[in-house]
Parts: structure tokens; sequence; C-alpha cells
């Protein structure tokens, strides 16, 4: 189902999905028998117990040999402009293969959140970790580093698809990050990944019942399908 089929508005269905388990977006991705497309585990959570979900607005950068400030001001000016494109239930997803310097901080943090952003995916380095927890905006990230980016690094692209740990992200690609980890669902399948997933949570809520009150495991799955 293309993003002009659906039927559930995109705040609606990121709203609907953050109400979810991941692993609950992982079994619906397997009965629907579509890949399940998880990022590498050693992206790790600023807040390890917030859920983000939104879609993927992507950016790639590299590191460059440095230019001094003020030639760095201006090369960093394209990313800085990039941030007023954001819009609610965006997710920012940041990658920068290799590179020494922070990637993304606490003033691009606020900047994203201001435009309604609800997190942030960044192969990269996090710096300013204080300002970042002061305003609770969710990154997942690879690695630290204090260093500033100014006329060390820059944007060579932004809404094309990127890939981390082997899995392509689109832009409109609906990125749904827990403690469990983060799952990529295609923009295309959205829709029907959250009706399977809601009627999976559905069925395993009666098994936990059921379980609850003496049936046995196998005899409850057997019922609903699930356990």
């Amino acid at each position: 189902m293309s993003a002009s089929e659906s039927t559930i508005e995109l705040a609606e269905l990121c709203a609907r999905f953050r109400k979810l388990s991941m692993p609950a977006g992982c079994d619906a991705l397997f009965e629907l028998g579509l890949p399940e497309q998880v990022l590498p585990t050693s992206l790790r959570p600023l807040f390890p117990e917030q859920r983000i979900v939104g879609h993927a607005f992507t950016v790639e950068g590299h590191d460059i040999p440095p230019v001094g400030w003020d030639a760095g001001i201006i090369r960093m000016r394209p990313y800085l402009e990039v941030f007023e494109q954001l819009e609610p239930d965006s997710l920012l997803v940041s990658t920068t293969p290799e590179g020494r310097v922070g990637h993304f901080g606490e003033l691009t943090a606020n900047a994203a959140k201001s435009q309604g952003c609800v997190g942030c995916v960044l192969d990269g380095n996090l710096r300013d970790i204080e300002g970042m927890r002061a305003i609770g905006f969710q990154v997942f990230y690879r690695d630290l580093s204090p260093l500033n980016g100014i006329g060390s690094w820059e944007m060579i692209a932004f809404q094309q698809p990127v890939a981390i740990g082997g899995v392509t992200i689109n832009p409109g690609d609906i990125v749904f990050g827990e403690f469990d980890g983060i799952l990529v669902i295609p923009q295309e399948d959205a829709e029907r990944v959250l009706l399977k997933a809601e009627e999976i949570v559905e069925a395993e809520g009666r098994v936990r019942a059921e379980v609850a009150g003496g049936l046995s495991p196998s005899d409850s799955s057997d019922r609903h399908g699930h356990i």
C-alpha cells in the first residue's frame, strides 16, 4: 500500500505504533512475510525507557579536513537550513559512517524538537549530553565526541536513501526505536504492519489473561495463535 493509498493519517499511524512494543512490530512483519529490518544494537539510546516512532527524514554527512571557523560556518549552513524542513512526527536519521567530531548536539536537537521532530537515529557521534538530557530529546547514537563539527564536517545529502548496518532507510519510512532496538518499516507497508501488530497484541493479551487464570500456555496459544 503506497502512502497515497493509506487510510490512516500519518499522525495517527505514529501515535498507534507508539502504544505497541517493538517485538509486536517484528512479529507482524514476520507473519506478513516482510523483512524484519533491525538496525545494529550498537546504536544505544540516550533515554533507555523512552520509545520514539516517526517518519524518517534522512541526512548524510562526512568529516572534512579542517577549514577554519568562518569557512566552516558557510559549509554548515545547508545542514542548518534542513532543520526548517522537519515536520511533526518526523524522525531524523543522520549518518556519518566514519569521523571523529560530534555530528549532533543540543542546539540542533532544540531546533529539531521545535519543528515537532520526535528524535534522532545517529550513526555518528553525539555531543552535549547534559543539554540533551535537559530537553529530553531521544537519540540513538553510535559513539560520543565533544569535538565541534563546524569546520570539520559537512552534509553531503538529505532526503535520500541512507544505509545503516546493511539496512536501507528511505525518506518517509517508519522508524520505531526503544530499548529493544530500532526497527525500520517501509512506508508502503506501514499501515498493514500496524494493523497486524495491533491484532497480535490483542491476541497476546487474551493469552496472558488465560495463562494467569491457569490455562496452559500451549492450550491458550492454540486458541489464539500467539504466545
